[in-house]
């Protein structure tokens, strides 16, 4: 249900979370009722296993975020913050919407890209990308994609938008890929950018700060090919990128690409290097072995020495997966690829 006027007011937002959280514990029924509807773990517990369940302000936020449609308080929080944004210039408006659909090495600040908040506030404001063939990119605006290169053929290797990205990047990098009604119509974007002649290895440099927007730091380039499988973890829009030739060795593809097993195994197909990535140790990260066994697999040296810190105060993948308190599973594949006891 919707208790909020239009125009959202965050501090307003954080007031009534306190004033709810203070008639829960007073045992207020309207309250207890509207936490038993908003929040799975308290749904159908009677009024006294409500009272027992204790809960605090950030079950409250919770509360109101879903009670306005969002998951969580954080997606309120960025919606908010955009929000209030619309309120000045377009382009500042814009800006904002970016950071949604962008995480911060791409448009130069420090947050995680936000997809849920950015297709809501595009439903409620398509006049976003209105005219703009790089923002249609973002949001796989075909049609505008097709006119733009009618218009101009050489625009699709070209920088440009609000955060001079080339067209192949900015649809590859756009996390709208992770929302079902956006995924295919980006793949279709891709497709059409590359057969009219997009080069399937472009890439901007990394704005993470202290880098910026304007000033980007050459050190850290970020291909497309990065944004489908490190990023996105796109095996699909990953495949179509290396079959057009993208090169597998960007320096970060690899690496990013091991939570999505399917995007490492095309990497690893298409040529990826793993010495030198710093990939192996990477795998020694994450809970699941499968990702290192498949590195394993594809030649992984499990004696590999460690070459940034912290990795080089422990010197090798089997004491780094010690030192991470790694399985059994991980131990003995270490151990039967070679690795030294």
């Amino acid at each position: 249900m919707n208790r909020f006027p239009d125009r959202l007011n965050l501090d307003h937002l954080k007031k009534q979370a306190k004033e709810l959280i203070r008639l829960y514990r007073n045992r207020d029924a309207g309250a207890i009722a509207r936490f038993r509807d908003a929040l799975p773990a308290a749904k159908d517990r009677s009024d006294d296993e409500m009272a027992a369940l204790k809960l605090r302000l950030h079950d409250a936020q919770s509360c109101l975020a879903r009670d306005h449609g969002f998951v969580s308080w954080t997606d309120l929080k960025r919606y908010v913050e955009v929000q209030s944004a619309s309120r000045h210039a377009n382009a500042a408006r814009v800006l904002h919407w970016l950071g949604l659909v962008y995480s911060g090495d791409v448009d130069g600040t420090v947050n995680r890209a936000n997809p849920r908040v950015a297709a809501r506030m595009l439903a409620e404001a398509p006049d976003l990308v209105a005219g703009n063939p790089y923002l249609a990119c973002a949001i796989s605006d075909e049609e505008m994609l097709r006119q733009a290169t009618r218009a101009d053929p050489a625009w699709v290797n070209a920088p440009g938008g609000p955060l001079q990205l080339p067209p192949l990047v900015a649809v590859t990098h756009s996390s709208l890929l992770q929302v079902s009604g956006f995924r295919e119509r980006l793949h279709r974007c891709a497709q059409l950018l590359l057969a009219a002649g997009a080069d399937p290895n472009q890439r901007i440099s990394s704005r993470w700060p202290p880098a910026a927007l304007s000033e980007p730091d050459a050190r850290y380039p970020l291909s497309a090919l990065y944004g489908a499988a490190g990023r996105n973890h796109d095996p699909e829009l990953t495949k179509l990128l290396l079959d057009a030739g993208a090169d597998p060795n960007d320096g970060e593809s690899l690496y990013h690409a091991l939570e999505s097993l399917a995007c490492a195994r095309l990497l690893l197909e298409h040529g990826a290097r793993i010495d030198g990535s710093n990939a192996l140790y990477r795998s020694l990260d994450l809970d699941n072995a499968a990702a290192l066994e498949l590195l394993l697999r594809h030649g992984g040296d499990p004696n590999e020495p460690a070459r940034n810190p912290p990795l080089t105060d422990w010197g090798s993948p089997l004491l780094w997966a010690i030192r991470r308190r790694r399985s059994h599973r991980h131990v003995e594949a270490l151990l039967q690829a070679g690795a030294d006891p």
